[in-house]
């Protein structure tokens, strides 16, 4: 076997051994804290540091990184890193409009029923609380932990240790089509609006190596991207929705026309450079090793299977990794 492919095949065990492993967390998280929404948000959180803690230890066991492998760093300072991400949200506005738009009447439902649920009800706690709502949970529950998961780990482990396009393409399959699992109420088409997003944030890590930057991105996708369909809810008027996506796609398109020499292009370029070493090695080992771990998505409620699966797929991939080590030596 070729040694890409054992590199990558190692590679696909230390990451579906780390997700065993964190799946490990899940139950005892949801099960002490409980439902509503403070108990959630809780749950959550605990879940992303779950994720940096396994993650250090690992990297630190395997490859001897700190938290700086995981995207815990600058890539130009904490203000730069933050504008990078406003920019990178506006482009992926604009990118991902036109299907945003197609699924707003499925998001309009959702929101409208959440929001009645919570007794939401005036325009102005439409807007308001709904707001509020979107920018807390889409953070807590969307840019921390998964920007840790699929970018922090499964992205940068997978551009070290086989290709950038493999660590790419490895995390957006599972980061995209997972929210069929997550979101089970969601439309194919929601389901399928992920995508785009998933693959600026891949763009914008590889760039900048910082999720201060895509958490940034991702925080603000789930925040902005709320308001459309929460003034459908306020008003009543779809056209009202169209609307606000129109004046907010005009506003983000002068942010990417004023940075256009500098966020823009450093995404260009993250592009480019992922599509020089072995393209077609990177697509199809990234799709294979991200289909699997979509295919153990589900399978994370179950402790004891997956803390045995876990504690033995990084076995194995420590051990493979130490014996390459030793060969290429003594070669």
């Amino acid at each position: 076997m070729k040694p890409a492919a054992v590199a990558t095949l190692l590679m696909l065990a230390e990451v579906l051994g780390f997700t065993f492993l964190l799946g490990v967390f899940s139950p005892p998280f949801w099960a002490f804290l409980g439902g509503g929404m403070a108990g959630t948000l809780g749950a959550w959180l605990l879940y992303g540091l779950a994720a940096i803690v396994l993650g250090a230890i690992l990297n630190r066991v395997q490859r001897g990184e700190g938290l700086g492998a995981l995207g815990f760093r600058y890539h130009r300072g904490l203000r730069a890193d933050v504008g990078a991400g406003v920019v990178a949200y506006a482009i992926l506005y604009l990118a991902s409009l036109p299907l945003d738009l197609a699924v707003l009447p499925d998001r309009v439902g959702s929101s409208a029923a959440l929001l009645e649920q919570l007794g939401l009800r005036s325009p102005a706690l439409v807007l308001g609380g709904g707001g509020l709502l979107a920018l807390v949970f889409g953070f807590v529950t969307g840019a921390f932990h998964e920007e840790i998961r699929f970018r922090g780990y499964y992205q940068g482990v997978g551009s070290r240790e086989s290709a950038p396009l493999v660590g790419f393409v490895m995390a957006l399959v599972p980061f995209s089509l997972g929210h069929y699992f997550a979101h089970p109420d969601w439309s194919p088409g929601r389901v399928l609006a992920t995508v785009v997003p998933g693959i600026v944030f891949g763009l914008l890590y590889h760039a900048t190596g910082s999720l201060v930057a895509v958490m940034t991105t991702h925080a603000l996708a789930n925040w902005i991207g709320a308001h459309p369909s929460l003034m459908v809810v306020a008003t009543g008027s779809r056209e009202a929705g169209y609307a606000t996506a129109a004046a907010l796609g005009l506003a983000f398109a002068l942010v990417v026309y004023l940075r256009r020499f500098a966020e823009v292009r450093e995404l260009a370029e993250a592009t480019r450079d992922m599509l020089r070493d072995r393209p077609l090695f990177g697509l199809v080992a990234g799709a294979v090793s991200g289909a699997a771990l979509l295919a153990v998505w589900p399978l994370r409620s179950s402790s004891w299977p997956c803390l045995v699966a876990g504690f033995v797929l990084v076995g194995v991939a420590i051990v493979g990794k130490r014996a390459r080590r030793e060969d290429r030596a003594s070669g």
